[in-house]
């Protein structure tokens, strides 16, 4: 917005500057000139404002992308963890009459040991792979 306004501004003093009726003097024109060449860098200069302020904008977005994938992955890896976990407990939880666990004396230390080993398993597997 503001480089097209100094781009007009330039326009407009080029052009009395170089008007063919003569509408200014000879120094008068030559001021016309020198606010032109001015309102030109004005322009140039509010054209690389934007553009390093679309940069900084851009950098600070690549930030905050790079610190939101690292949450998401951290979630992934809590619910890839839990999901098998919660599986287990509610089928568990269902107490139906004739699972032959219930009536076994190591049936809940088993089922304990079953979910620790799932939760280990898989957080060494995350490891190898990097992702934790």
């Amino acid at each position: 917005m503001l480089e097209s306004f100094y781009r007009q501004l330039s326009d407009v003093a080029d052009s009395v500057a170089t008007s063919p009726a003569h509408v200014a003097d000879e120094q008068t024109a030559e001021l016309f000139h020198v606010l032109s060449s001015r309102t030109e860098r004005l322009a140039a200069d509010s054209r690389n404002l934007r553009d390093y302020a679309l940069q900084i904008r851009s950098m600070y977005q690549g930030k905050i992308d790079v610190r939101q994938n690292k949450v998401m992955t951290v979630l992934t890896i809590a619910s890839t963890i839990f999901m098998p976990l919660t599986l287990l407990t509610s089928w568990y939880g269902m107490n139906f009459e004739y699972m032959p666990e219930l009536h076994d004396h190591y049936a809940y230390y088993v089922v304990i040991a079953i979910a620790v080993g799932m939760a280990t398993g898989e957080v060494i597997w995350f490891k190898k792979k990097g992702w934790f």
